[in-house]
């Protein structure tokens, strides 16, 4: 077998190996790419075949083995973005993009995850959780972070505008003392409107007394929202 037969081979092989691997993580945008990879995988086969056997269309295999290997790369970018970048902030628009589309594809709801992280913005941490075939599971996202009181006006203005976002205005208080790590330390006030499973995602510095926070929810399934805290700063957000 020739190197160049191998070359299109092991291609191939990696196109369908790899790509069913991650196909469920991020099956919004993967299952997109794999059919535009089979036809241009595909294509390519005829046309290597004409190329060995005449050596016409080198230039088009060529064009096409980069087009097969850039949609390869794009296809392992989904789900491998989705598992990491947890703390680096350049990342967030395609992090962001990568879990509203891989995720939701075309049910993706633009108004509850900020499109761009503001200038001040400390403490950023993006959680997101891809496709998994899971009895009980659902994949969310969790963002905060640290900013100044004119971001967080911003954001409340915003969420007063949704239609389907509603305002939480009586909490119920939850004065126990949580059993968490001795870095926490502290005994919260933590609204009963704030979903455990997002609690749960803090890190440390994201811990405080959230007593005044103003607390948004947008009916869903499954619950999606938002939490202003401007005693803190801390904003967070949850689909």
């Amino acid at each position: 077998m020739k190197k160049s037969d191998t070359e299109n081979n092991v291609l191939i092989g990696f196109f369908l190996f790899l790509g069913t691997i991650f196909w469920v993580y991020a099956n919004g945008i993967t299952s997109k790419l794999f059919t535009i990879g089979f036809w241009v995988n595909f294509v390519l086969a005829m046309i290597y075949s004409t190329y060995k056997k005449d050596g016409c269309f080198r230039k088009s295999v060529i064009i096409l083995r980069v087009v097969a290997i850039t949609i390869l790369v794009l296809m392992i970018l989904a789900p491998v973005t989705l598992m990491n970048f947890k703390n680096t902030k350049f990342i967030y628009p395609l992090k962001r993009f990568c879990y509203g589309y891989g995720v939701y594809s075309d049910h993706f709801n633009n108004d509850i995850l900020p499109y761009s992280l503001p200038k001040k913005c400390d403490d950023y941490m993006f959680i997101t959780q891809g496709c998994m075939v899971a009895q009980d599971y659902h994949a969310s996202a969790y963002l905060a972070f640290h900013t100044d009181s004119e971001t967080l006006k911003k954001y409340e203005n915003h969420f007063d505008s949704l239609n389907d976002a509603e305002r939480q205005t009586e909490y119920i208080y939850n004065h126990e003392e949580k059993q968490f790590p001795e870095k926490y330390e502290i005994i919260l006030k933590c609204p009963e409107e704030l979903p455990r499973h997002v609690f749960d995602r803090f890190q440390p510095e994201h811990i405080h007394d959230f007593e005044k926070a103003i607390i948004y929810t947008v009916p869903s399934y499954y619950d999606k929202g938002c939490m202003l805290d401007y005693d803190s700063g801390l904003a967070v957000f949850w689909y």
